[in-house]
């Protein structure tokens, strides 16, 4: 995965009492690299882990941010297993809370992360400059438990579906009604947002981004609406999403 390279600087933070693994990669002082204080903070989907953004971590196109940081969101991989925290904006102040005092993030969501990575922008200004998320599931609308959530749900079923997607579908049963709490708190942003969404996106339904426009303060909203991409864009087409990070305000000085 990162043969021939640096690999991440593994730590266990603790915020507000939780647990939470991160792995970092920080920029080369040594090796004369320019650079601004900005960080970038990764966030997956669900389930998943940091492993997600290997590719980000070791691009040389993103080496000039101060630190790049990829996560074990609550729950899953080294994130206390199972401990899910079902409560977006709950887990968004969690995941802000591995910010440094006086630094700022632009903050990168996949899935599940896009949500979180919004939230984060609302609640936590003076540590996010910026928020960018990929195939975000960000409509109550659309995210209503699908038959396969709540069969896996059921007592007849459950043993049998292996714990991560367990653990992941206790977050799919609660999200609409998570998602209807950040519908309303988005009126709030102040922060610039991005979406990036795929035409051909099987997981979250490509009108996502049309309904969270109309919700949104257009002059801190940015929608790239990528007509042949699927839900997996990051790992597919991941030169969008350099671009994308690259031209958030926050990163114009690297």
């Amino acid at each position: 995965m990162f043969a021939g390279g640096a690999l991440p600087a593994m730590k266990l933070e603790t915020v507000h009492g939780q647990t939470i693994h991160t792995a970092t990669v920080s920029r080369d002082e040594k090796g004369g690299l320019a650079g601004n204080n900005t960080l970038l903070l990764f966030v997956h989907g669900s389930p998943g882990d940091w492993k997600a953004w290997s590719y980000y971590l070791k691009t040389p196109e993103l080496a000039g941010f101060a630190q790049r940081i990829a996560i074990d969101r609550p729950g899953f991989g080294e994130s206390g297993k199972g401990a899910v925290v079902t409560d977006l904006q709950k887990q968004a102040k969690l995941i802000a809370g591995l910010i440094p005092q006086g630094q700022k993030a632009i903050v990168v969501g996949h899935s599940l992360g896009g949500p979180l990575a919004v939230w984060m922008a609302i609640d936590a200004p003076d540590k996010v400059c910026g928020a960018l998320s990929i195939a975000g599931s960000l409509s109550s609308r659309y995210e209503e438990p699908r038959w396969y959530n709540l069969l896996a749900d059921s007592a007849l079923v459950s043993w049998a579906v292996p714990l991560e997607m367990r653990w992941s579908n206790q977050e799919m049963m609660g999200l609409a009604r998570e998602l209807g709490k950040l519908e309303t708190a988005v009126r709030q942003l102040r922060t610039p947002v991005t979406l990036l969404q795929g035409g051909k996106d099987s997981l979250v339904n490509p009108k996502t981004v049309d309904e969270f426009e109309k919700l949104a303060p257009a002059a801190w909203l940015k929608i790239k609406n990528l007509p042949n991409e699927t839900h997996f864009v990051l790992w597919e087409k991941p030169a969008i999403v350099v671009n994308a990070i690259q031209e958030m305000p926050c990163a114009s000085s690297l």
